[in-house]
């Protein structure tokens, strides 16, 4: 019987401008996100109807986006199913990208056990009906998204910038996270001019002056262990930002300081995620 594997890389955003709220109550966005090393694995077997199988934490059945993905994926083309098994590494609730890669990785690995051969523009539409990231997670490198995420302007990936990621014991809504910006009326300042012209360059001192998340603004005073976070994270003196919609950091830091910064980082909190990671390529498709 096939197999079909599926790497569903995780992504960080550099910039997260949030913008205005729209008439559907979505935001505008415009960011830029990379895809990084750090990644869940994917496995799909022909069937007749769905299953899912997980190593690791991730809801199962209808709750989790693969079903979704598969069943949206079945309902267009009328493949008969798939046999689905995930190996769970990308923390939840991390403003990662974990499901929305899950999702991505179903949808391509279902156009390859089929044959079905939609494409990257069919796979995207289809990617955008279940949510803002999985059609950046279709392709993967390193992108600028505006409207709410999903109109991609590809960017050339910075292949293996390396990179620390943190999540701290803390979960964090993202519609709650969206609701606090608008309470709190948080204005955005957009730096994605300077992170794309920093990517385009290669110019790590930009990218790191360039680093903005309006969720940092918006979530610090009302979880201030995030911010506690922050300040603990920016004392190994590399540059910091909260990805997504947190509860995860990453820090633009390199060679013996971020195996030092792992370490130390374990020894205190022993209960949080913390890897080592590097930006990645775009998926072939």
């Amino acid at each position: 019987m096939e197999i079909i594997r599926e790497t569903a890389r995780a992504k960080v955003n550099f910039t997260l401008p949030v913008l205005a709220r729209r008439p559907d109550g979505y935001h505008e966005v415009d960011t830029v996100m990379h895809a990084i090393s750090l990644a869940d694995e994917v496995e799909l077997r022909p069937a007749e109807g769905l299953s899912l199988t997980i190593e690791g934490d991730a809801p199962a059945g209808p709750d989790n986006l693969m079903w979704r993905a598969a069943a949206l994926y079945m309902e267009e083309t009328g493949v008969p199913g798939a046999a689905m098994h995930l190996v769970k590494r990308v923390p939840s609730e991390a403003g990662l990208g974990g499901g929305s890669a899950d999702a991505a990785a179903v949808l391509r690995g279902l156009d390859r056990l089929y044959g079905t051969r939609l494409g990257w523009e069919a796979l995207c539409r289809m990617a955008s009906r279940l949510g803002a990231d999985v059609p950046f997670c279709i392709a993967g490198g390193c992108a600028r998204g505006r409207g709410i995420g999903d109109e991609l302007s590809p960017l050339p990936p910075w292949e293996s910038l390396p990179l620390l990621v943190v999540k701290p014991d803390i979960a964090v809504s993202t519609g709650a996270a969206y609701g606090e910006i608008d309470r709190r009326g948080v204005a955005a300042r957009s730096t994605s001019d300077d992170a794309e012209r920093a990517v385009r360059t290669r110019d790590r001192a930009l990218l790191a002056a360039s680093l903005e998340n309006t969720f940092e603004d918006a979530l610090f005073p009302l979880y201030p262990a995030l911010g506690a976070v922050s300040a603990e994270l920016r004392a190994f003196g590399a540059p910091v930002l909260m990805s997504g919609s947190g509860s995860a950091f990453f820090l633009l830091i390199e060679g013996p300081a971020r195996d030092e910064a792992a370490a130390a980082i374990l020894l205190r909190h022993p209960a949080w995620f913390c890897a080592p990671a590097e930006t990645c390529g775009a998926e072939i498709l």
